[in-house]
């Protein structure tokens, strides 16, 4: 029996992200983030004697590349000349005449799947690579549609940008069903486009997994981000998930209804993100929970007491005001009339969307009847 064949299984790297949420620092920090993640992704290639790299799309995040991306990444992939490298472009970056794929001179160990569906056969590992790519950033047909391997008695492996979905369903992104992933017999697919780690799926005796993002971009991207790496023979895939990210995004939710102070806002906030690097990763903290309709919580000041314990932190306000019933009861001033019916709105909306509206309007509402102004930043 031939010796297994080790993959590193990787996708949705995004080079030069704009990360438009983030200071122009941060955001070149990022930046170069993305680029550092690469190179650990290269070395751990080379450290574990990786035989086949299968880099599955969106390599770069958009036409607006720099030159320094450029050249760091054809110097990285030429520490590994004995590496195979094989790129499907997906939809951020289609190969085209404009395409980076096109106009950069690539090391010889990295092949670029084109639009036209191809085989790559490397006869010392018994082994077949396939691939496809897009050349525009929309597919709305399956580019695995009626694909079937030549010679099931080698390992056949494919590398593809695109979305899994059920019968029925269409996607702008390369519609691939469960059932083409069945019919390719295939023995590994490799795909690339969603940007969280899926578990190892089998379909018949093809296995299918989406490595995730590399490095998480933005609070939609939470946790551990990395690639798959191991090994693969013919009826076995022993590929596990490796985190590789340089830093993480976190939502916190904090219940803040026990809070008199700023000072013990940032305490409680600081409790819940203490175990989770704040120095090193990205914070979101939702601040939740009932607050006192003369509490005017201001994000900014919460922002600035904990900023220089975290290496970013956006601070968003999610309470609702308490009102004591008991004295809206005896409340027929303008006041109570409108806490009165913004109240029995609220209880009356099912629609959640609604219903923060309802509590928004009554929260602002009260600190302009109160205060004359409603505070929002």
């Amino acid at each position: 029996m031939l010796k297994p064949v080790k993959i590193l299984h990787c996708a949705d790297f995004h080079f030069d992200t704009p990360f438009r949420e983030l200071s122009g620092t941060v955001a070149e920090k990022r930046k170069e983030d993305l680029r550092e993640t690469f190179g650990r992704v290269v070395n751990l290639a080379r450290q574990e004697r990786v035989d086949i790299m299968l880099l599955c799309g969106d390599l770069f995040d958009n036409q607006m590349v720099s030159r320094m991306t450029i050249d760091y990444l054809i110097s990285k992939l030429r520490e590994i000349p004995e590496v195979r490298v094989f790129i499907s472009p997906g939809n951020h970056d289609p190969y085209n005449e404009n395409s980076y794929y096109q106009l950069v001179q690539w090391p010889e160990n990295i092949h670029i799947f084109k639009n036209t569906l191809e085989k790559v056969e490397i006869q010392e590992l018994n082994t077949c690579v396939y691939g496809r790519g897009f050349i525009r950033p929309h597919q709305q047909d399956s580019l695995l549609k009626g694909f079937s391997v030549d010679d099931s008695t080698k390992l056949n492996i494919m590398t593809l940008h695109g979305d899994v979905v059920q019968p029925g369903q269409c996607s702008d992104y390369n519609p691939i069903t469960p059932e083409e992933i069945k019919e390719s017999r295939l023995d590994y697919l490799a795909l690339g486009h969603r940007h969280s780690y899926t578990n190892i799926a089998k379909m018949d005796d093809t296995s299918w997994a989406y490595c995730g993002c590399p490095e998480g971009r933005a609070f939609d991207e939470l946790g551990d981000k990395g690639i798959l790496l191991g090994e693969l023979r013919k009826g076995s895939c022993n590929v596990v998930f490796k985190s590789i990210s340089k830093r993480k995004y976190f939502e916190l939710k904090i219940d803040i209804s026990s809070c008199k102070t700023y000072e013990e806002i940032g305490v409680s906030t600081l409790e819940k993100a203490s175990v989770l690097e704040p120095g090193k990763n990205l914070f979101k903290v939702i601040l939740q929970g009932e607050i006192p309709e003369d509490f005017m919580l201001n994000t900014s000041v919460i922002k600035e007491k904990l900023e220089d314990q975290f290496y970013f932190l956006k601070v968003e306000d999610e309470t609702t005001t308490r009102v004591d019933s008991e004295l809206l009861a005896n409340d027929f001033t303008l006041r109570g009339v409108f806490v009165k019916k913004m109240l029995e709105q609220i209880r009356q909306t099912q629609d959640q969307a609604d219903r923060r509206k309802a509590e928004l309007a009554l929260k602002y509402g009260l600190r302009i009847l109160e205060q004359g102004e409603a505070g929002i930043e």
